[in-house]
């Protein structure tokens, strides 16, 4: 266990009504929340700041619950998704610094697996085993929200092991050869921890994490947090709208993405790792230990990966984070040690982008920038602007233009035929400047020009008129 002379009070500082940001701070980072609360139908966000003496900010907006208009708050408990990774590779550190393992182990060292001999701690946690991703956590989150059915045995964790060892074909080369994010190394992770230590992986994060770190509202556990008072209802994004969904409890993955936890509970464990792996000045954890955690061991288009952390340029700093998804509950926690800052968000449904984009634009706030000259911020209110339907001198030709993912799709229809939907690539997006390809692979370009309050849309022949 995380053994030393804590108290509870430096990680369970109370949430102060009178936050200790300047006032103008607070402004940004609320219109922000808010704004893309609004835009993009979140139902409710919790979000905690701290630095390393405790909570400076902490706010629960919306609602966590539509049906009762309950309020989030800080305590409100979500599921954080692949923010547990973290957790898992935490664990495994312990038990590095204690001797008894080494991310050097080959996973066959504790396991009864029948994978190549050569895939080891390290590459399951920093992704790096040449394994994809298997999908087990995608069927049991659909099988769990009754979204959908794949049709495959997870049922136990001899399934499990099946099925990692089934797509031992599907491994894309040698380890540390690709990058390729695999939720089942981790539940594999969660699998040695338990062979170590003969003590169920939930069990030990709970005695040698959660307890010693006083996050005291945070479980695995579907019975603990169903007693809960406050607790997010789950929502499900559709086409026709937010509907209620069961939370996915990810008992069989717990280590890749089962841990639900409050803001105020995040905000203590960001605190730990801001302290380099001390409580009150009680080295828990070597930070020599504790820094190979976030160790840049695999280039991703996020930024460089370490073991459950992702390290990012955030206006122009550095920012160690990651974000998590289960579908109808989204997470990111990060921090910066160059600032002494934690941000933990949390929210009850999945918006359609990771919740990192708009923890960057929290941490932009807190730094003194402009969080909406973020590109994810900034591309997305172009992106609004551009997006609506138009229509042709008289009607005749119609259009729909709408974002969708890092692009936008446009369908051009009129009397003869609806037309069908075609990619627009950005080439300059503040100039407008788009291209669409042929089937000759030709690029056929598109623009958007504005003229007072007209938006045009060029394409091929015809100028269409932004009418909504």
């Amino acid at each position: 266990m995380l053994a030393g002379n804590h108290t509870e009070a430096s990680f369970m500082t109370p949430v102060d009504s009178s936050p200790a940001l300047p006032t103008a701070v607070v402004e940004t980072i609320d219109d922000l929340v808010r704004e893309r609360m609004h835009d993009d139908a979140i139902p409710a966000v919790s979000l905690a700041v701290t630095d390393s003496n405790g909570i400076q900010y902490a706010r629960g907006y919306g609602s966590r619950d539509l049906s009762s208009n309950a309020p989030a708050t800080p305590e409100t408990v979500y599921g954080i998704g692949s923010v547990s990774k973290s957790f898992a590779s935490l664990a495994t550190l312990l038990l590095v610094d204690r001797g008894d393992l080494s991310p050097e182990d080959a996973v066959t060292d504790h396991l009864d697996l029948e994978i190549p001999e050569e895939i080891t701690l390290h590459h399951l946690m920093s992704h790096t085993s040449g394994l994809p991703s298997l999908a087990a956590s995608e069927a049991l989150i659909a099988r769990q929200m009754d979204v959908g059915e794949a049709n495959v045995p997870l049922g136990t964790w001899a399934d499990t092991a099946a099925h990692i060892e089934g797509a031992v074909d599907e491994i894309a080369g040698e380890p540390d050869e690709h990058w390729m994010y695999c939720n089942s190394g981790y539940t594999m992770i969660g699998k040695v921890i338990e062979a170590v230590t003969g003590t169920p992986y939930v069990d030990f994060v709970r005695e040698e994490i959660l307890e010693p770190l006083a996050m005291d509202r945070s479980t695995y556990h579907r019975e603990t947090y169903e007693t809960l008072e406050d607790r997010m209802t789950p929502y499900h994004t559709t086409d026709d709208g937010l509907e209620e969904r069961p939370v996915p409890i990810r008992e069989l993955s717990a280590a890749a993405g089962g841990l639900l936890a409050p803001v105020t509970d995040m905000a203590a464990y960001l605190r730990f790792h801001l302290a380099g792996g001390a409580i009150d000045g009680d080295q828990l954890l070597q930070t020599d230990t504790l820094e190979r955690a976030y160790g840049e061991y695999a280039e991703t288009p996020s930024g460089p990966y370490g073991y459950g952390w992702r390290t990012r340029e955030v206006a122009g700093e550095t920012m160690i984070g990651h974000g998590g998804s289960i579908a109808v509950s989204t997470a990111y926690a990060g921090f910066s040690p160059d600032h002494d800052l934690g941000i933990a968000m949390l929210a009850n449904t999945n918006p359609g982008f990771g919740l990192a984009e708009l923890g960057k634009g929290v941490f932009a706030a807190l730094v003194g920038e402009d969080p909406r000259e973020l590109p994810f911020f900034s591309r997305k209110e172009r992106f609004d602007e551009l997006a609506g339907e138009y229509e042709s001198y008289r009607g005749i030709k119609e259009a729909e233009v709408e974002p969708e993912g890092g692009i936008l799709r446009l369908r051009v229809g009129g009397p003869i035929g609806d037309g069908s939907w075609t990619p627009l690539i950005p080439e300059d997006l503040e100039a407008g400047e788009f291209y669409a390809m042929t089937m000759t692979g030709d690029r056929q370009p598109v623009r958007f020009e504005r003229d007072g309050d007209d938006l045009s849309l060029y394409i091929d022949r015809w100028r269409l008129h932004q009418t909504a």
